[in-house]
């Protein structure tokens, strides 16, 4: 790993910053603003809320709370924009919605002209738990639900075209138009030398709708990359959730891919993982003293990775540092994804001189 992390830094500092913002990456379809309640652990303020709710209403003073961008997409592509890239968002949302994307996103470079804003805006409220290091998240999905292939005009299907990679991410939660997204737009991308990526997000509400999303878009000669966490792995595979909570989870990983064109890139909160035609490069993650947030590690993760495809870093290289770039994220104060430089230097102190040490 030693040897890995000094080539890393290595090359990233090497990096051209201005050859680096004229790659371009493409993602769709979804944004949620994302509202955070922080509570220490399940029971107390829990039993709080309960007590008013039980006298009545009333209020429940001293949550402490925070307001972000969310949605798989768009974290993405506000975390390319941050390393350098060029990056580009498109999806439908309502105008409010749009106003906060051009705050969230487009203030750090995010190309926004792909939004439409004549829809509903897709909302969370997410409750964390500290203690248990759990969260649990109540959404309205707005227009995020019928996004599709037909709602791309000719600017949108320009900007695909000249892109070096076009994601589609969310699945689960474009519940009307989610495959058939995906298989068009990764056909249309093919056909003018894009990279095609896909992450289909937590696939539980839709478990009926999993053998054709196999059939349709994960087998599909199109698609190049797909991003799992091991969740994923075990809906699409049957792996039972004790073993896909170890390294059990890595043979079901290469059996998955076995059936794929597409190569796997797999995600864990212990270690990462590529699998390719029987190939595989495995990187264990960065340890962390103090995490300040349970979510956003599997956009910043899918978005670093993809740089790294697109640097033509090799399979180790790659996944050191989408593992450094989302240790840097969840380990920071500010809910705001790192530079490369920043990255580069948490990959230099963390990794490659922790292993001096």
């Amino acid at each position: 790993m030693r040897d890995v992390a000094a080539s890393l830094v290595e090359k990233l500092r090497a990096v051209d910053k201005m050859e680096l913002h004229e790659l371009q990456v493409t993602l769709l379809p979804d944004f949620f603003l994302d509202h955070f309640l922080h509570f220490p652990s399940f029971g107390d303020d829990t039993g709080r809320i309960k007590a008013v709710h039980d006298q009545g209403g009333g209020n429940v003073p001293g949550i402490s709370q925070d307001i972000i961008q969310g949605g798989n997409a768009a974290n993405s592509a506000l975390a390319l924009a941050r390393l350098g890239v060029g990056s580009r968002f498109i999806g439908r949302t309502s105008e409010l919605g749009a106003h906060l994307l051009k705050f969230f996103l487009g203030r750090h470079g995010v190309d926004l002209s792909g939004v439409k804003s004549d829809g509903r805006m897709a909302i969370t409220t997410a409750m964390e738990f500290e203690e248990s290091k759990s969260n649990v998240m109540v959404g309205d999905v707005g227009s995020v639900a019928n996004f599709s292939f037909d709602d791309l005009d000719e600017s949108d299907l320009d900007a695909i075209s000249s892109s070096d990679v076009a994601a589609v991410v969310n699945w689960t939660l474009n519940r009307q138009c989610g495959t058939e997204l995906a298989v068009k737009t990764f056909e249309f991308a093919k056909r003018h030398g894009a990279k095609t990526f896909f992450d289909s997000g937590d696939p539980s509400p839709r478990v009926a709708d999993i053998p054709e999303l196999i059939a349709n878009v994960m087998k599909s000669p199109h698609l190049d990359i797909m991003g799992l966490n091991e969740n994923e792995i075990h809906y699409y595979t049957g792996c039972p959730r004790d073993i896909c909570k170890g390294r059990g989870v890595e043979e079901a990983a290469m059996g998955l891919q076995a059936g794929l064109n597409a190569r796997i890139d797999l995600h864990t909160a212990s270690f990462a993982c590529s699998f390719e035609h029987k190939k595989i490069a495995r990187m264990d993650a960065v340890p962390l003293e103090k995490k300040y947030r349970l979510t956003g590690a599997g956009d910043s993760w899918n978005a670093a990775n993809m740089v790294g495809e697109l640097l033509g870093l090799t399979a180790e290289e790659r996944l050191l540092f989408a593992n450094g770039f989302a240790a840097r994220y969840i380990s920071s104060e500010v809910a705001l994804h790192p530079t490369l430089d920043e990255t580069t230097a948490f990959i230099e102190k963390n990794v490659l001189h922790g292993l001096r040490r």
